[in-house]
């Protein structure tokens, strides 16, 4: 799915979410990359004061949390089949979010494929712009080469601050993909860092 060179939305409906949430004085969480979306929901559940975003590029997955929206009459939730990168300079507004999520993006093992690593430096500049000031940016992969790529990454990009790991919805509960990971013997790192 390209949807850089497809995608023609405007999203208003996404930008009519936003600036309900602000005109509300709701805080706003954003997960990219939700997959099965287990951890997601567990937290639109437990923070209904909050509203929810979540970016995933595969359709199946934004399916199953519309029925789960359906089924929960969840009213804090808005998910989008949309890729990220794409998103968010075009279409996120600066200082909106408070927190962002983003837990097991691909590594990309081959190295003709590094080149889709998703922490560039324009996306890392994208996060940092998307987060309001003391937002919190929380990130974990079970690959250690990528754990240490993001670091170094960061501390390179020089205006994130290293801050205490703190999103109670993935510490508490496990999604299929992290279960596996722990099944296999995997190592699983976390980082959080704050604007």
């Amino acid at each position: 799915m390209d949807l850089h060179f497809r995608d023609v939305s405007n999203y208003n409906d996404l930008k009519e979410y936003i600036n309900n949430a602000k005109n509300n004085n709701k805080k706003l969480y954003l997960e990219i990359g939700f997959g099965s979306g287990i951890v997601l929901k567990k937290r639109v559940l437990k923070e209904d004061t909050v509203e929810h975003i979540g970016f995933e590029i595969k359709g199946k997955f934004v399916n199953r949390l519309e029925k789960f929206k359906k089924k929960w009459l969840v009213k804090n939730l808005m998910v989008k089949t949309v890729d990220a990168k794409y998103v968010i300079p075009r279409f996120i507004e600066e200082n909106t979010f408070d927190k962002i999520f983003i837990y097991y993006p691909d590594p990309w093992w081959k190295k003709k494929h590094k080149k889709y690593i998703l922490f560039d430096y324009y996306f890392m500049a994208d996060l940092y712009r998307a987060l309001k000031p003391n937002g919190v940016l929380n990130i974990k992969t079970d690959v250690e080469e990528y754990y240490e790529l993001i670091k170094e990454k960061f501390a390179n990009f020089k205006h994130f601050k290293e801050c205490e790991f703190n999103d109670f919805a993935a510490e508490e509960h496990k999604s299929s993909f992290e279960i596996k990971a722990i099944e296999q013997g995997r190592s699983l790192h976390k980082l959080a860092l704050t604007k």
